[in-house]
């Protein structure tokens, strides 16, 4: 008889042990901090309780008549501040009932918790929330956005977290760090579209292990997603390709803010890459972030990091020209049909082509197509996606554009 293979224990990193720690130590705080509250605000009701109780009381012993005893004490103790306690004439006379049956303890303040929870939200919303969060990770707060936008059901954040936790969903608790580089981040939003654009890259390998690099560019005002395209290499002539064709589609920014990299920057004082050059004859203003700081690039980084996460984070592809089609794709459903938080939960689309675009149902969601034909979750539309014009922003009060000369024109 052959015995089994011994297993060996998967290895538990220090990180582990220590942030297991910190959010045990971070939940037990905020529950003894809750409870606190909550009975030090109950010691303060049953303590007004009584003063009103004894006040009616003495006016009723002094033989003044119960409808008069009862509006001198609601003058006494009306409240007159938002963070006094209410107080009706039905409380005063239930209140002193209580104490000739049972005494002043009876006024402690009773639990209002139900015997029996009756959940509001229906089991089919239920489902879409768990689905939602299991194919694209979204938060309690995103998830009611997009449920509410999309006319499925109104509910709160939190209601999608505490759903979360009765699913036994993991939600990931973040901590503030314990040491900073002393520097003040400041936030800043320009005040109309083509006003300032951000350029970046982002990697990622194929199936085979091949390098990829994929150059994006969004706006700064309505965070709209112009370019994510894809290569196996990269260089300033590919990058200043990728912004000419970006000028005469969408029209001309003002400035254009990027990183210190080669394919942007030149190493020599006083010289131009081609990347440059083109900024100089379209007259676009070059800004660049200081340098290992990416905050300064902040807006094109928080995009980067929702293409890892809803695109890149899938198995690998086995092309580029696979992970371009996905790329257009979530372009697509990015500045179109998926809300923004930064921007009150509008679409970038909508922002800067000052156009709305409605959605009902699960309709253009990616992934979610079999879903939204069932007609079990609710009628489902969406409008096409706007198309871009080198006017288009222009025509939603941005900067006056004018045609692009041709470069060295």
């Amino acid at each position: 008889m052959t015995s089994a293979k011994k297993q060996r224990k998967k290895k538990v990193l220090p990180q582990q042990t220590y942030s297991a720690r910190r959010n045990a130590d971070r939940a037990r705080r905020a529950q003894r901090r809750a409870r606190t509250a909550r009975r030090q605000q109950e010691r303060r009701q049953f303590k007004f309780r009584v003063r009103v109780v004894r006040r009616y009381t003495q006016l009723r012993r002094q033989g003044v008549a119960e409808q008069r005893a009862v509006e001198l004490t609601l003058a006494r103790w009306q409240a007159q501040q938002a963070w006094h306690f209410p107080l009706c004439a039905s409380s005063i006379r239930q209140w002193a009932r209580r104490v000739r049956q049972a005494g002043y303890t009876d006024l402690f303040p009773r639990s209002k918790r139900p015997h029996t929870i009756h959940y509001q939200v229906p089991e089919v919303v239920v489902e879409m929330i768990y689905t939602l969060r299991r194919l694209y990770g979204w938060g309690g707060h995103r998830i009611a956005a997009e449920l509410r936008a999309r006319g499925i059901w109104h509910l709160t954040g939190k209601t999608v977290y505490q759903i979360f936790r009765r699913l036994g969903l993991p939600v990931k608790r973040y901590a503030l760090k314990g040491r900073s580089a002393g520097i003040a981040y400041h936030r800043y939003e320009t005040d109309r579209p083509n006003a300032q654009w951000h350029i970046d890259f982002l990697q990622t390998r194929l199936a085979d292990s091949t390098l990829i690099y994929i150059c994006t560019v969004i706006d700064d005002y309505s965070r709209y997603a112009l370019a994510a395209v894809a290569r196996t290499s990269t260089s300033t002539e590919w990058v200043a390709t990728i912004l000419q064709q970006l000028v005469a589609r969408c029209g001309r920014p003002a400035e254009l803010v990027s990183d210190n990299g080669r394919e942007f920057v030149s190493v020599w004082e006083e010289t131009l890459t081609k990347f440059g050059q083109l900024l100089a004859d379209y007259g676009i203003t070059h800004r660049t972030c200081a340098p290992y700081y990416p905050q300064g690039n902040g807006k094109v980084e928080a995009f980067n990091k929702t293409v890892r996460r809803e695109v890149l984070q899938q198995p690998p592809f086995a092309t580029v020209a696979e992970l371009q089609t996905a790329l257009d794709e979530f372009r697509t459903y990015y500045n179109h049909y998926r809300l923004h938080s930064a921007l009150q939960w509008h679409t970038p689309a909508s922002r800067y082509t000052g156009r709305a675009i409605h959605c009902q149902g699960l309709a253009g969601l990616p992934g979610l197509a079999p879903m939204a034909a069932d007609p079990r979750y609710g009628p489902t539309g969406c409008d096409p996606p706007i198309p871009l014009t080198p006017t288009t922003a222009q025509n939603s009060r941005a900067l006056v554009l004018w045609q692009a000369p041709e470069p060295g024109g």
